[in-house]
């Protein structure tokens, strides 16, 4: 069997290698090949360094909250390209579920991670949109940036394909898993309503006509309409980063995974743009899903997954129980149990 790992973090405890290393320690004997992927989210300049080349730059900004913290991004093609993740500054990781509230946090910290970025001379940024805490349509983002200089080029990369505002809009989708309740949801709602208005007046574009507008809180739509961002599927580029197309036509089984598969897995996610690029490139090849949670199992089904696999016990999530060395125990029993029903 020669099996690619290709899966994302699982958020708030395993990064996306260490969540490869986990299928691979279960697949002893195996040739597998690593894949560890991001969407744009958590892990998306980590794994353009790996397949690209590149440094890291720490600097000193502000998290969600206002409170000082330190984040990082990275410089490709010699500092020409600085490649930075919403997620590093404004990260839901960076706050205490006690401390999330959509409607006060702010993504000022990206905001100056960019303009870092623009002071060290650098021509292009690559922005990876997703695994945000906040909710603010990027206003804290714009107001953390001095005027752009000319020729600067901003990428965008989502990791949800979600509208600004509606039933399936940022705020009804974001909002409960970044902490608001239904009343939250729907005041969310409502400033996103007025920011979309305020942004058709003045650029003649409906923001939610916009690949991505939703994503990271709204940070998507800012980027596009108030700095001119060409918008990018994140998995997609990543997938050509790596050489997707050319090592999945060598194996002959893919297993894919993320934090929480649910509906949101295919409006972008790694998993669901693996398994559609496996369908383009090598269709005979079975996916496998791992999650430490599922929902929706029927939608996922019926998108084209092989088998959908939850590692977390049913009692464990009860009890909100998932660290890092449960995770991997988890994850090394279940794809045991896959190698040993497929042999």
């Amino acid at each position: 069997m020669t099996p690619l790992l290709a899966l994302d973090s699982f958020k708030g405890c395993l990064t996306a290698p260490e969540a490869v290393d986990a299928v691979a320690a279960a697949m002893a004997g195996c040739d597998v090949c690593r894949m560890p992927l991001s969407d744009g989210g958590e892990g998306f300049a980590e794994c353009l360094v790996g397949c690209l080349g590149g440094t890291f730059r720490t600097v000193l900004v502000h998290d969600p909250l206002g409170r000082p913290v330190k984040a990082r991004y990275a410089l490709l093609e010699k500092g020409r390209t600085a490649v930075i993740e919403t997620a590093a500054a404004s990260g839901i990781t960076l706050l205490k579920p006690e401390e999330l509230d959509p409607l006060s946090t702010s993504s000022i910290g990206t905001g100056e991670l960019i303009q870092d970025a623009i002071n060290q001379g650098v021509a292009e940024i690559w922005t990876g949109l997703g695994g945000t805490a906040v909710m603010d349509c990027g206003a804290g983002l714009l107001q953390a940036l001095a005027p752009l200089p000319d020729g600067i080029r901003i990428h965008a990369f989502y990791d949800a394909d979600v509208p600004l505002t509606g039933p399936a809009g940022a705020p009804a989708v974001f909002g409960p898993q970044k902490g608001a309740d239904e009343q939250g949801v729907a005041e969310l709602e409502r400033r996103f309503r007025r920011q979309a208005e305020a942004w058709k007046a003045q650029y003649g574009i409906d923001p939610d006509q916009l690949p991505g507008a939703g994503a990271a809180g709204g940070i998507g739509a800012a980027l596009a309409l108030c700095l001119g961002a060409e918008m990018h599927a994140g998995i997609e580029a990543v997938l050509e980063a790596v050489h997707f197309a050319d090592r999945v036509r060598k194996c002959d089984l893919v297993i894919t995974g993320e934090g929480k598969a649910d509906r949101q897995t295919l409006t972008g996610k790694v998993p669901f743009g693996v398994l559609q690029a496996t369908r383009r490139y090598a269709p005979g090849i079975p996916v496998i899903l791992l999650a430490g949670k599922v929902e929706d199992r029927d939608a996922l089904r019926e998108a084209g997954f092989d088998a959908i696999i939850q590692v977390t016990p049913e009692e464990s999530l009860k009890n909100n129980y998932l660290n890092k060395s449960f995770a991997r125990e988890n994850i090394r029993r279940a794809v045991q149990d896959l190698v040993y029903f497929r042999n």
